[in-house]
């Protein structure tokens, strides 16, 4: 009798660990939508920039326009200013893997330099902007490359490096008054190192620095409720052969979600 106890204790052990197992199987592998991407479905961002001791608010509306296949693109309606994330969505194309688990994106990112000089434009292809099957911590995509700018009539060859990581989950989120549960957030880091060659020799322009951070909060069933950057690029001392001067860039920029409009079959 007591053989036969054991044996059932030991069966009702075995099956519970099974149907645990089986659980956190099922959690890790939901089909949880972290951005509602569907042609018609907007959203309104509160925007604010602070630079130069100066602080710019703005507003706009971002708008997703075209759907190619699995690929879709977005445009943006800004009064005042434009976000800063939403403007690198904008300049390219998202598209989802793994069901919804994972969002990537192909496009530019783009650095403002000053009004006389043309931005430093960064090639980006399949940046994972989120991977909801990793752990915190995890990098989703590491993506290096180089590309080479005209500055001021001089070839200027830049390299970079985007590493987008997996910061976690929150329970929920307070944005505008508004409470967002179940919030996925992610961080992109963007470094960069600048030369150019000049008569027998490569001249530094930029030391190997991270320059942008970007942190951003994705919703269940929602999509972007807030952007957070900051930029801050520390140029070498600018060779007289180029007659320019780059200053400095440092600034950060915020966005968060105002209100949304999503297609109820999305």
């Amino acid at each position: 009798m007591r053989k036969l106890n054991l044996t059932l204790i030991f069966f009702f052990i075995l099956v519970f660990t099974i149907s645990c197992s089986e659980e956190e199987d099922n959690f890790l592998t939901s089909d949880t939508d972290y951005f509602r991407l569907e042609v018609g479905n907007s959203w309104n961002y509160d925007n604010q920039l602070n630079q130069n001791s100066e602080t710019i608010q703005g507003s706009e509306t971002l708008n997703i326009t075209e759907q190619n296949q699995n690929r879709y693109r977005f445009s943006q309606t800004v009064d005042n200013l434009a976000g800063f994330y939403t403007s690198i969505l904008s300049s390219g194309e998202v598209f989802k893997q793994s069901g919804n688990q994972q969002i990537a994106y192909d496009g530019q990112f783009s650095i403002q330099l000053e009004d006389n000089l043309p931005a430093i434009e960064i090639p980006l292809e399949n940046v994972v902007l989120y991977d909801a099957n990793l752990s915190q911590g995890n990098s989703m995509s590491v993506n290096t490359g180089e590309f080479q700018q005209n500055i001021n009539g001089f070839p200027v060859d830049f390299i970079f490096e985007i590493n987008s990581i997996h910061k976690g989950f929150l329970a929920q989120e307070v944005i505008n008054n508004t409470t967002y549960e179940d919030v996925f957030v992610s961080e992109i880091q963007v470094s960069l190192s600048a030369s150019v060659f000049l008569v027998i020799t490569n001249v530094p322009l930029l030391q190997e620095q991270k320059v942008t951070t970007i942190t951003n909060y994705y919703a269940k069933d929602v999509g972007l409720i807030s952007s957070e950057v900051s930029t801050a690029i520390i140029f070498e001392d600018i060779p007289p052969q180029l007659e320019v001067e780059i200053p400095d860039v440092d600034f950060s920029s915020e966005q968060l979600l105002q209100d949304y409009t999503l297609n109820p079959d999305s």
